[in-house]
């Protein structure tokens, strides 16, 4: 079942197959695969160190950035959690639309358009059953949502389907072979952390329970290729996944560790096989 939440702007509407005022029905979601109780409490670490904050605040920024809307230009935000992306985006002139299959991240959706006053429109729904019509968006964003659906391939096919043929579409995943693991589980080997500590860092390196692809830059390539074509390909942030590396910087002035984070960050622009967080712009084949 797909519910679309109406909001003063209520264009999505007029993109939808077809609308039965505020319920669209669909056979297409299929709730024995996509948990429709999800909520991203987990996602946010409860000691957050200045790689986690720096490395989440870049995510907006590029990921954004590389939308690049128009006054009046239609976007679609897969996955879009708390709305809060549509949100920003919105507010830049664009007439939005948010994708979400968790009943309870839309209800956190909805008070965040409630308390920002927001136009936009809501839809319940899977990424790989777009309930859109052909190239019906300007822009369509999925930021750190691919690796969640069951069949991502499908979703990133869907994509190209409802772009318009000059419209982009911008991908963001976390890098599960960046240099950061791949040090991280080496050094995890060597020194042996013990105890919680243990615990702790193995939880970091390993792909959550809650992902259904381990993604890296060959994997993502692979699957956006037949559909669409990569325009940039951007990195974001280094070194993320190192024991104790978030630790060590909270430990250094405030200002010297940002000059670090930044100075990696810059690298990682141009390696996005080797950083933490990789960013696509695409548009349809």
């Amino acid at each position: 079942m797909i519910n679309r939440r109406r909001s003063p702007r209520g264009f999505a509407g007029n993109l939808l197959y077809s609308s039965f005022g505020n319920l669209m029905k669909t056979e297409r979601v299929d709730s024995s695969k996509v948990d429709l109780d999800w909520e991203d409490g987990h996602v946010f670490p409860q000691k957050p160190y200045p790689d986690v904050v720096f490395l989440y605040r870049r995510m907006n920024e590029v990921t954004l950035g590389k939308v690049a809307i128009a006054r009046g230009d239609t976007v679609l935000d897969i996955g879009c959690g708390r709305a809060t992306d549509a949100i920003t985006l919105a507010g830049e002139g664009g007439q939005c639309a948010g994708l979400e299959p968790s009943r309870k991240m839309l209800e956190l959706a909805l008070e965040y358009i409630a308390r920002d006053n927001a136009g936009l429109d809501l839809v319940q729904g899977t990424g790989e059953y777009l309930p859109f019509r052909l190239a019906s968006f300007d822009r369509v964003i999925c930021k750190g949502a691919l690796d969640h659906f069951p069949r991502p391939e499908q979703a990133i096919e869907e994509m190209a389907r409802v772009l318009k043929p000059r419209g982009k579409a911008i991908i963001a995943v976390t890098n599960f072979e960046s240099l950061g693991f791949k040090l991280g589980r080496q050094l995890f080997r060597l020194i042996g952390i013990f105890s919680r500590e243990k615990a702790k860092y193995r939880n970091v390196l390993l792909v959550p329970a809650d992902h259904t692809l381990k993604f890296d830059y060959s994997v993502l390539k692979k699957l956006v290729e037949p559909h669409l074509v990569i325009e940039q390909s951007t990195g974001v942030s280094l070194l993320f996944g190192i024991p104790f590396w978030g630790a060590l910087l909270e430990r250094l002035p405030a200002r010297v560790s940002l000059i670090i984070l930044n100075t990696l960050d810059r690298l990682a622009r141009h390696f996005p096989s080797a950083s933490n967080v990789i960013v696509l712009k695409c548009h349809p084949r």
